[in-house]
């Protein structure tokens, strides 16, 4: 996901943060990225597609989540 958002210019990265943040709500979500609830879910999707689908429940959101949160304390 990093490479993507450094490939692309986007900030997938920033939005998974974000949604862990907000408890996984997604209304709160995009309200704190100051996005419309449907870009939310398009950026969603694109995560989903690089992390797989499973990417926001149990194990491996603690993974993704503790990943990007030492990426950021470390840079």
């Amino acid at each position: 996901m990093v490479e993507h958002d450094e490939n692309r210019g986007s900030d997938l990265v920033h939005t998974a943060l974000t949604y862990f943040v907000c408890d996984g709500n997604l209304s709160r979500t995009a309200a704190a990225l100051y996005v419309h609830v449907n870009t939310l879910y398009q950026l969603m999707d694109r995560i989903s597609a690089l992390l797989g689908p499973r990417w926001r429940h149990g194990d491996h959101a603690l993974q993704v989540h503790l990943a990007l949160t030492m990426r950021r304390t470390a840079g």
